[in-house]
């Protein structure tokens, strides 16, 4: 039988310690080929385990101080907060609360600085109601009841470096356009089975095909082409079998490399998205009329409603749910025909255009919407969950201004709600509209063999639910990051810019 001391991590919990010293127990006695320094180790964690540790209530501090979850790491000595403590927070005068599986002869709370000098000692099974320093070295001394097995635990209050529900657009990571030449007019870019494609319009009226499969490298392929058209280049989109581009003159094409592409015959007005395999747009006769391609008997065309943007829409895009047996898509904002500016969620479902918002974004033309993930209070200051939602991103509002606030919804674009200030655009991110947003996963990893260092930039939130994968010590998760590509600025030119943003907590270790 294999001892399990050396992956001896659990949270603290009564309940833990007796099944624990238990199957340490087993570990020694029914190993008779055992290390005899394994058996020393059981020994010693099982005569001075520490059963709890907590903080003392102090609202001063912190509200509900006192239910900061704390992690006992026997094997290595470490007790920890995994769920660090919000930015800020004065970790200075903090009373901890002990208890022991059994009965010690001594425990000494030591307080040290970083080169080993000790600032001070407190007798804890005579004095529990000492202050302690945790911007400090802490170390918890303990002694057995026999007065010789003696163990040193590290103790760290962690808390974080950065807020976590802030969002990060990093000046380090930003890259230039896909472009051939400087100075590009204008650019297009959609994902197309696992590749990024971007059209570029170069300043000498010359096109560049670019295509990545890994914007976080920001490595692209990219030379010039030559369409037998003129294009219509923000009118590039993709289904999930093709790609489509209207000519200057409305005339829509297919292809399914960028590269060769055939006239459809349709004539089109614009390109609204791609439901499913099917791309949906506008064209005009006796009045302007929503139209499709491929044509299929399940889609109709009508008439476009007055109300209908005209151009300025978001991406479109296609969710599906368990209240509906056919999935349905979804725009946001948009420029009308009058040339005033839309607010609305308009939706369509297989055969009806309807406005679906209950809760409208601000009106915006030009806005980008993505798929992301956020968390939510669940009435307590140290439980969240985490939840799927759309994220509506920059854009040009009604008074000509850009908008700089983030908006979410949770329920594909019923409702949309302003978040809190932490996660608006930075000042030195230009407003844009007409940015092409794709999120793509970039793997990520952390050695958990100290946590020590590899914990202080947690999140309270211990129902904490993406993904991970455990190798020993070594843990790898998939981070999304955002990436706004090109856009319009406020003097009408375009961006020469990627930007890589990002919600700093899902680039913190993952709680396990």
């Amino acid at each position: 039988m294999t001892s399990i001391v050396n992956k001896s991590l659990f949270h603290r919990s009564a309940l833990l310690l007796p099944a624990l010293l238990t199957v340490l127990g087993m570990a020694s006695s029914c190993n008779s080929k055992s290390d005899p320094d394994e058996e020393q180790i059981a020994v010693t964690i099982s005569t001075t385990a520490v059963k709890d540790f907590s903080l003392k209530a102090n609202a001063n501090i912190l509200a509900n101080l006192d239910s900061v979850f704390f992690s006992i790491d026997l094997n290595r000595g470490v007790i920890f907060n995994a769920d660090s403590l919000p930015k800020g927070t004065d970790i200075t005068r903090m009373v901890p609360v002990i208890t022991f599986t059994t009965t010690m002869s001594k425990a000494d709370i030591v307080v040290s600085e970083p080169d080993g000098t000790t600032i001070k000692t407190v007798n804890y099974l005579e004095t529990t109601t000492d202050s302690i320093d945790f911007t400090k070295n802490v170390a918890l001394n303990v002694t057995a009841y026999d007065g010789e097995t003696n163990y040193t635990y590290r103790i760290k209050v962690n808390v974080h470096e950065q807020v976590p529900d802030s969002m990060m657009w990093d000046r380090e990571a930003v890259a230039k356009l896909a472009a051939r030449l400087s100075s590009p007019r204008l650019q297009r870019s959609v994902e197309f089975k696992d590749k990024v494609y971007s059209l570029v319009k170069e300043n000498d009226g010359s096109l560049t095909l670019a295509t990545s499969s890994d914007l976080y490298k920001g490595v692209w392929s990219k030379k010039e082409t030559t369409l037998p058209f003129t294009p219509d280049l923000r009118s590039f989109t993709a289904t999930t079998t093709a790609l489509y581009i209207l000519d200057e003159g409305g005339t829509l094409y297919t292809s399914t490399d960028a590269e060769n592409w055939t006239s459809t015959g349709e004539q089109w007005v614009s390109v609204i998205g791609a439901y499913m395999d099917s791309l949906l747009g506008i064209r005009s006769d006796n009045g302007l009329m929503h139209c499709h391609y491929p044509a299929s008997a399940s889609i109709a065309d009508a008439p476009v409603a007055a109300d209908f943007p005209v151009s300025g829409r978001s991406d479109f895009h296609t969710v599906e749910t368990k209240w509906a047996t056919e999935p349905y898509g979804f725009f946001v904002g948009g420029t009308l025909a009058d040339g005033s500016l839309s607010s609305a969620t308009w939706a369509f479902d297989g055969s009806v255009w309807t406005t679906i918002d209950n809760l409208a974004a601000p009106a915006v033309t030009g806005a980008s919407v993505v798929k992301y993930v956020a968390w939510r209070n669940t009435g307590s200051l140290f439980h969240q969950i985490e939840f799927e939602t759309w994220m509506l991103i920059g854009g040009k509002l009604a008074d000509g201004s850009m908008n700089r606030h983030i908006y979410l919804s949770p329920d594909n674009g019923v409702t949309w709600k302003e978040t809190d200030s932490l996660m608006d655009m930075p000042d030195y991110l230009p407003g844009l509209y007409s940015a092409d947003a794709i999120v793509q996963e970039k793997p990520l990893n952390a050695s958990l063999t100290d946590y020590w260092t590899d914990l202080p930039a947690r999140k309270p939130g211990r129902w904490l639910t993406r993904s991970y994968t455990l190798d020993g010590y070594e843990i790898t998760w998939d981070c999304p990051y955002i990436y706004l590509i090109g856009g319009i600025t406020a003097d009408g030119s375009l961006s020469d810019t990627i930007w890589r943003g990002v919600l700093t907590r899902l680039e913190f270790t993952p709680l396990i």
